[in-house]
C-alpha cells in the first residue's frame, strides 16, 4: 500500500503483521494471484458485464459458463435456415440485426474502416459473416435478409473468455484465444470465421457447445446449430433498411446506431433474465500464473496482454483451461459466487471512498464516512482495538467462502490482498488522523489552525485517492446521470474515440457517432484486401 506521508506519520496497525506472513508463505501460483490481485478481483467483477469488460478489455480468464434451457437468442443473416457450421448468435435484437442484410454482389477491392462511408452493419457483414469471408452474392441469389431468432431447448455448455474478446485489434484483446487457446501467435486478427472453427475444434473436442465472447454486446459462437437448439422464427427484413419509400424504415440510419448501442448499454451491469450462468469456481487465468503480462506493443500499456509469454507457459494455462473444462462438465461440483462477494466489496465502499476523496469539504466530514466504515469491526472493550478490528474488517466479506476448487483458492487469496489494502488505508488513516488531532491540540492549546486541519484533509484524502489508484475500480468511470435519451457512452468495439475511455460521457442519438473514426480509440490492424471480382470471362 502507498500512503505516503502517512506511512511514517501513524502508529503502524495491526493488519499488516498478517500480510507479511502470508507473503513470507506464498508458492508461486499464489504469489502471482496475490501480485495480480486487483485485476483478477475486477475481472471476476466485470465478467458478464459489458461496463468493466469495455474498460479493462484485455481479458485473460477462462470460466466454464452454461445458457439455460428456454433463452432466446439471435442471428443475422442473409439465409432463412439455420446455417451449416460456427456462426454467431447474439443476446440481444439490435446486435443481430446488424448483420440481417443480403450479401454484397461484389465485396470492394480493399476495405478500410477509417475516413470510411460503407454503413457499419455492412462492412461487419462483409468481414465477419459466412464461409467467404467477403460474403459474396450468386448471381441469381435474391437479396433478403433475416433476422432468425432461436430457443435453448437444453442447457448450452460454453467456454466465456472475458473482457473485449471479440475485438479485432492489436491491443491484446485476442491474445487469450489465439495465444492460449488456439496455440496461435501468427493468427490473421480479421479472420474471424477461421477463428470460429479453429475455436470450435478445440472446444468441442473437451464437450463444450461453443464460446462466449464481447464486442457492443455479448456474442455466442455456437457450433453447431442443430445442438440444443430449435428455429422459432425468420423474420425477413427490408433489403435496405435504410431506405425511406416506405419499404423500409424511415430514420433507421440515424437511429440505430444509437438503439444499438443503448440496447448494449443495458447489459453493463449484467446480462440479464438469468441467461448465462458463470461457473465462477471454475475461472483460469493467466493472472494465476508468474508471467510477464507487460504491455508495451499497444497504446494502453496499462492493460496486461500476453506477448511476452513463453510458449511453456502458454500451454500450461491452457492446458489447465482443458483440465477445469472435464472437472466441470460432470456437474457435480459446487461453485462459490465469487463475483457477488466483489459486488459487496464494492458497493460497501466504492462511493463512501469516492466521496472522502473528491467531495469531503472538512475533516469533520471526512472522518465521518471513515469512521462509519471502520466502527462496525472495533471492540471498544479490547485494550488494541486498531489491531483486530483491521484483521476482522479484511475478513469480513470473505469469511465465509469456503474454497473447493485450486482456482478458489488462488481467488481467495487476490481477494485477500484488495480487502487488506481497503482495511489497512482506512485504519492507518483513522489512526493517523486521531493522533494528528491529539497532537495539535496540545501544540495549539486545542485551538488548532484551520490551515492545520485542512492540511490534516488533504493528507487524508491523498491517501484514499492513492487507494483507488490501486483498486481502480471501473464504478468510478461511470457517469452520474443521463437524460432518458441518451447512454453513459465508453468505447465499445469497433466503435468509441479515445477522449469517451478517459471520461465516458452521455451520448444521444445524434452525438453517438462523434469521433468514432477522427479519434478512433481502438487500434485496428489493417484490413485485408478483398478478392478481385470476377471478369466477364471468369463467370
Amino acid at each position: 500500500m502507498r500512503i505516503g506521508s502517512l506511512r511514517h506519520a501513524a502508529v503502524w496497525v495491526a493488519c499488516l503483521s498478517h500480510h507479511v506472513a502470508a507473503v513470507n508463505h506464498r508458492d508461486p501460483a499464489e504469489g502471482a494471484a496475490r501480485m495480480n490481485a486487483y485485476e483478477i478481483f475486477n475481472a471476476i467483477h466485470s465478467a458478464m458485464r459489458q461496463w468493466g469488460s469495455s474498460l479493462n478489455h484485455n481479458g485473460l480468464s477462462t470460466f466454464v459458463a452454461t445458457v439455460p434451457a428456454g433463452v432466446t437468442l439471435y442471428h443475422g443473416t442473409w439465409r432463412s435456415t439455420p446455417p451449416p457450421g460456427p456462426e454467431w448468435l447474439a443476446f440481444e435484437i439490435e446486435h443481430a440485426e446488424l448483420f440481417a442484410h443480403p450479401r454484397w454482389k461484389f465485396p470492394p477491392r480493399e476495405l478500410n474502416t477509417a475516413g470510411s462511408s460503407m454503413p457499419l452493419q455492412r462492412q461487419r457483414g462483409i468481414l465477419f459473416q459466412g464461409e467467404n469471408d467477403y460474403e459474396v452474392r450468386e448471381d441469381g441469389e435474391d437479396e433478403k435478409g433475416y433476422l432468425q431468432i432461436y430457443k435453448t431447448t437444453q442447457p448450452v455448455r460454453l467456454l466465456y473468455l472475458d473482457g473485449t474478446s471479440a475485438a479485432n485489434t492489436e491491443m491484446g484483446t485476442l491474445d487469450l484465444q489465439d495465444f492460449v487457446i488456439r496455440g496461435d501467435r501468427n493468427a490473421e486478427a480479421w479472420d474471424e470465421f477461421g477463428r470460429a472453427k479453429s475455436l470450435c475444434d478445440i472446444v468441442t473436442s473437451w464437450g463444450l457447445q461453443g464460446v462466449i465472447r464481447m464486442e457492443a454486446g455479448f456474442e455466442i459462437i455456437k457450433c453447431n446449430f442443430s445442438d440444443s437448439m430449435e428455429l422459432v422464427s425468420a423474420i425477413q427484413r427490408p433489403a435496405d433498411p435504410s431506405n425511406s419509400d416506405g419499404l423500409g424504415w424511415e430514420g433507421y440510419a440515424e437511429v440505430h446506431p444509437f438503439e444499438w448501442i443503448s440496447a448494449v448499454a443495458q447489459r453493463y451491469h449484467g446480462i440479464g433474465g438469468s441467461r448465462v450462468e458463470l461457473d465462477f469456481s471454475s475461472m483460469v487465468s493467466a493472472m494465476f500464473y508468474p508471467v510477464n503480462l507487460t504491455n508495451d506493443k499497444s497504446s494502453k500499456p496499462n492493460l496486461p496482454r500476453l506477448w511476452y509469454a513463453t510458449e511453456d507457459e502458454l500451454l500450461s494455462i491452457r492446458s489447465r483451461v482443458e483440465e477445469v473444462v472435464h472437472e466441470r462438465l460432470d456437474g457435480k461440483h459446487t461453485s462459490i459466487n465469487w463475483q457477488e462477494v466483489t459486488d459487496l466489496i464494492i458497493t460497501r465502499y466504492a462511493d463512501r471512498l469516492w466521496f472522502m476523496a473528491e467531495r469531503a469539504q472538512s475533516i469533520l466530514e471526512f472522518q465521518g464516512e471513515l469512521n462509519h466504515l471502520t466502527n462496525t469491526h472495533v471492540d471498544y472493550g479490547e485494550k488494541d482495538i486498531y489491531h483486530a478490528a483491521c484483521s476482522r474488517c479484511e475478513r469480513h466479506y470473505i469469511r465465509s467462502a469456503t474454497p473447493k476448487t485450486p482456482e478458489d483458492h488462488l481467488i481467495l487469496a487476490a481477494m485477500e490482498e484488495v480487502t487488506h489494502a481497503i482495511c489497512e488505508t482506512l485504519f492507518v488513516v483513522r489512526l493517523f488522523i486521531k493522533n494528528r488531532i491529539r497532537i495539535d491540540k496540545l501544540k495549539y492549546n486545542d485551538k488548532v489552525p484551520a490551515s492545520r486541519m485542512d492540511e490534516l484533509l488533504q493528507s487524508s484524502k491523498k491517501a484514499i485517492r492513492e487507494l483507488m489508484d490501486q483498486l481502480k475500480w471501473t464504478r468510478w468511470k461511470e457517469c452520474t446521470t443521463c437524460d432518458f435519451h441518451e447512454v453513459c457512452f465508453a468505447p465499445l468495439w469497433p466503435v468509441g474515440d479515445k477522449d469517451s475511455y478517459e471520461q465516458p460521457n452521455c451520448r444521444n442519438h445524434s452525438s453517438i457517432q462523434n469521433s468514432w473514426w477522427d479519434n478512433r480509440y481502438w487500434d485496428m490492424p489493417k484490413m485485408p484486401h478483398a478478392p478481385k471480382p470476377p471478369s466477364r470471362e471468369d463467370l
